[in-house]
């Protein structure tokens, strides 16, 4: 597999930097816990509560639009001539600016409503401003084959971010002066991103392209912003329904494993920039052959990791978090499951042949379905029942998908090898059944 290999290649090198992305967020909520343990336990976990909260509002309001931008710039950029390659670059900070703007007004205006946490809410806001058109930054090194500077970039900022975030915490020093110097870290990564673009970018404001760009993109923002908004749905439906304590449980327990994510989603986004050429080309079933390829590679690491985490995950919570948090392996182990959804890729296929209006109606569909699902099983299952909706609803959305793909005339078995995929699903199932009914001693 493309990952596991020595050398940076336009394949792994993505999938390295998600890592690293995903990855310092799985280390600060690791460290988050253990600098809980050092305060009272009341306080301790009022502060997990507080950084849990700041994160599930900002995210909120922009998870939808940077997936959606993510998704659709290689692609986009990879049909495009040098040229106008240039000027997609600068255009899509202006984007990422002018989002970020709009979701930073909306979470100052949100921290008067919140009394208790105003001050950080209004402190983070200028942080989303600053940080979150760097993302560009991103896709600079990674368009222009600079992958061993795209990691770098990821080391110096990532390593920055927890250093300045749990640093100040280990030393009992207010969430405040920590979100100070991510403001400040967050204004340096600015900078650095417009000399850079002045660099790599022509600096010109083109409307024709910037609407076209949204064309593409729009389909795949209202996808994401119906898929993933039950995440934050039922965040908030804990937050407001159960103790603080039960909210951070469940969003420690509400979380994929980050390398899963990452190297399903890495996958995605290259193979959706390479099937977008192959079919400009003409060579369109060479393109989903490969994606077949790497994601049967992938399909051999992840589900056996998959069922090797369902039996540890209890001993991990507790040595990696603290007792408090020790009950979300039950709700991570069940968003485990989602691995059966994640290795089959119908939509990178959708967005390589740039059909993207499809994700109107599928994802409509998902969130009605999530949605009658989730108050259905909260009833039988209690706060496990939102976990088990959300990963019923992943895999009927996938084979709505799959559905689709056949539509065009691109059957299951010409990108995906699913008699495999059926077989590692079965046997992960059975896992999670036996990890239920075992007593695991503490």
């Amino acid at each position: 597999m493309a990952f596991y290999s020595g050398k940076l290649t336009k394949y792994n090198s993505l999938q390295t930097y998600q890592f690293l992305r995903f990855g310092t967020v799985f280390i600060i909520s690791i460290l988050l816990a253990k600098i809980a343990v050092l305060y009272q336990h009341e306080y301790g976990l009022h502060l997990i509560s507080q950084y849990e909260n700041l994160m599930l509002v900002t995210s909120s309001l922009t998870f939808f639009w940077v997936g959606a931008i993510s998704n659709i710039i290689i692609p986009y950029f990879n049909n495009a001539d040098k040229e106008t390659q240039k000027k997609i670059l600068f255009n899509v900070f202006i984007i990422l600016l002018v989002f970020s703007f709009v979701a930073a007004v909306i979470i100052a205006a949100m921290g008067y409503l919140e009394s208790n946490d105003q001050t950080l809410l209004q402190m983070f806001a200028l942080v989303v401003l600053l940080n979150t058109p760097t993302y560009i930054t991103d896709f600079i090194y990674y368009l222009n084959g600079k992958y061993k500077q795209l990691i770098i970039w990821g080391l110096i900022t990532f390593g920055a971010h927890i250093l300045m975030l749990c640093v100040p915490l280990f030393f009992k020093q207010s969430l405040t002066l920590a979100i100070n110097l991510l403001l400040v870290l967050s204004l340096l990564k600015f900078n650095f991103t417009i000399i850079l673009l002045m660099k790599h970018a022509t600096i010109n404001v083109e409307k024709e392209l910037i609407m076209d760009f949204m064309k593409k993109v729009m389909p795949i923002m209202f996808s994401i912003l119906l898929a993933g908004s039950m995440d934050y749905i039922n965040s908030y439906i804990v937050k407001f329904n159960f103790t603080s304590e039960e909210f951070a449980m469940f969003r420690y327990g509400a979380k994929e494993l980050p390398i899963f994510l990452i190297l399903a989603n890495s996958l995605s986004n290259v193979y959706s920039g390479e099937i977008a050429k192959m079919n400009q080309l003409g060579k369109l079933n060479k393109g989903l052959s490969n994606l077949k390829q790497s994601s049967r590679k992938l399909m051999y690491w992840l589900f056996p990791s998959t069922i090797v985490l369902m039996f540890l995950s209890p001993y991990f919570f507790k040595y990696a978090y603290n007792e408090q948090l020790i009950e979300g392996y039950k709700i991570f182990n069940i968003y485990l499951l989602l691995i059966i959804s994640r290795m089959i890729y119908p939509q990178t296929v959708i967005m390589g042949i740039l059909k993207n209006k499809i994700f109107y109606l599928i994802s409509s569909n998902y969130l009605i379905i999530n949605i009658l699902l989730s108050f259905w099983f909260i009833y039988l299952f209690g706060l496990t029942g939102i976990a088990y909706a959300t990963v019923l609803s992943f895999i009927i959305e996938k084979i709505m998908l799959v559905i689709y793909c056949k539509m065009q005339d691109i059957p299951l078995n010409t990108y995906a090898s699913w008699v495999e995929h059926l077989v590692f699903s079965v046997l992960t199932i059975i896992a999670y059944y036996i990890s239920t009914i075992t007593p695991f001693p503490f």
